[in-house]
């Protein structure tokens, strides 16, 4: 393998690590947010029909 091809590789896997840690951490961050709409919501209702 030469030189450049490897440099390739090897920068090529540094993004890819990159991106896909930066997919993951947008995948867990809406997943909290719909968590707290939907506790939120639940909260809501809870307090109007209480209330």
């Amino acid at each position: 393998m030469s030189d450049s091809l490897f440099a390739f590789f090897d920068i090529g896997l540094v993004f890819a690590l990159g991106l896909g840690v930066a997919i993951w951490q947008l995948v867990v961050l809406k997943r909290g947010l719909r968590r707290d709409r939907a506790e939120a919501t639940t909260r809501r209702e809870e307090s109007d029909t209480s209330g």
